[in-house]
């Protein structure tokens, strides 16, 4: 069986939660299940390398995988809440500045630029390693970044 690997932030009653979950699927990830399983309607798709994540007392190595997420997410809401397992996994503060939002879907592309989900071994020790960063994201200050847009007279 072959899976994506998707993380939420929940923000509910209950408070702010993190939720991996490993979802079964098969084929090339289309366009409209991406928007159906990131909740919207415009996506962004980036192919992040393998890199280490120093922490207090572990280091979490992360493989290269695809990230598709909400290009929008900034612009739609008012009260942006960070993602910060998959801004972690992203590289915020190493290899990006930029704090991810809402629901971000991780998936595998092949040298034509399609998508594909991991074998369950693969998404099983991805998830290990989201939970490892999952558990120590107290220790790391995210700042939403402000949306901006910059229109221009012609």
């Amino acid at each position: 069986m072959n899976y994506l690997v998707l993380v939420k932030t929940v923000v509910d009653d209950n408070g702010k939660r993190n939720v991996i979950e490993k979802i079964p699927y098969d084929g090339e990830v289309s366009l409209k299940s991406a928007y159906e399983l990131c909740e919207c309607e415009t996506i962004d798709i980036k192919e992040v390398p393998f890199h280490a994540i120093p922490l207090s007392d572990v280091i979490v190595f992360l493989p290269k995988m695809t990230f598709i997420f909400d290009d929008e997410f900034l612009l739609k809401h008012s009260k942006p809440v960070a993602n910060e397992i998959a801004s972690l996994a992203f590289g915020y503060g190493r290899l990006h500045n930029q704090c991810l939002c809402g629901n971000v879907l991780f998936c595998e592309t092949n040298e034509e630029g399609e998508n594909f989900p991991f074998d369950e071994i693969y998404a099983n020790a991805l998830v290990k390693q989201l939970k490892t960063l999952g558990n120590h994201v107290s220790e790391i200050k995210f700042t939403v970044q402000q949306p901006t847009m910059t229109f221009r007279e012609f």
